[in-house]
């Protein structure tokens, strides 16, 4: 069976995701409860890895319930942070500076991450995922400047960027749509001039944005 993960948004279509699978990874982000509200069930059982890549004053301030939620993890249900923390059992450094060397442009580590899932497809692809399964995307504006404007590029990118190593992603009747309608085009990652995602957008009060570093390394 090839290697398999299903990366959980928090769009409408979520609602459509099958059952989890055994030996399918399901790798879920930020807050427990809008995932399972939007999924129409109880997430606890399904997913395998669990995300924030925010720091813990905004997640403290923005969705407290989570951090609860990570507190009481059991063994063996990592969730992955911009850094470890002691109160957190199960917590792990995200490795965001490994991932932006492995893929580097230029000879330079690559920054063009605009939100959380362009980060997890270039973590899928760094583990060697051989099908990397999108549910819960739409992407879609709902507004005049929409993050979505700003965040479609790059998720195309890592799109691509999955398929050029030769991985199966898969995307839901949404995103298709914005494939056809041309709304969908990889972005360029030596042009990008934005911060980066998470580590200097909600940095924690170690990260350098000056020099994209950590001050004192953990």
């Amino acid at each position: 069976m090839p290697r398999i993960v299903r990366l959980y948004g928090t769009a409408r279509n979520l609602r459509f995701t099958p059952p989890g699978e055994p030996g399918v990874e399901v790798w879920c982000a930020n807050g427990p409860r809008t995932v399972s509200a939007r999924l129409k069930r109880d997430v606890t059982e399904e997913w395998t890895r669990w995300f924030n890549l925010h720091s813990k004053a905004h997640i403290l301030g923005t969705y407290p319930v989570g951090w609860h939620f990570y507190q009481h993890l059991a063994a063996g249900r990592p969730v992955y942070m911009l850094k470890a923390h002691e109160e957190l059992p199960t917590s792990v450094a995200f490795p965001g500076p490994a991932i932006q060397q492995t893929f580097a442009v230029n000879g330079k580590p690559i920054r063009y991450f605009t939100c959380s899932v362009c980060w997890l497809i270039a973590f899928a692809i760094f583990e060697g995922f051989e099908r990397i399964e999108l549910w819960g995307f739409e992407l879609r504006d709902t507004k005049p400047g929409s993050a979505f404007e700003w965040e479609r590029p790059c998720f195309a990118y890592w799109v691509q960027r999955a398929r050029d190593h030769g991985i199966d992603v898969t995307y839901q009747a949404e995103i298709a749509k914005l494939y056809e309608e041309g709304k969908m085009v990889p972005g360029d990652p030596s042009a990008y001039e934005g911060t980066l995602y998470g580590y200097s957008t909600k940095p924690e009060p170690d990260w350098d944005i000056a020099t994209e570093d950590w001050i004192t390394r953990n």
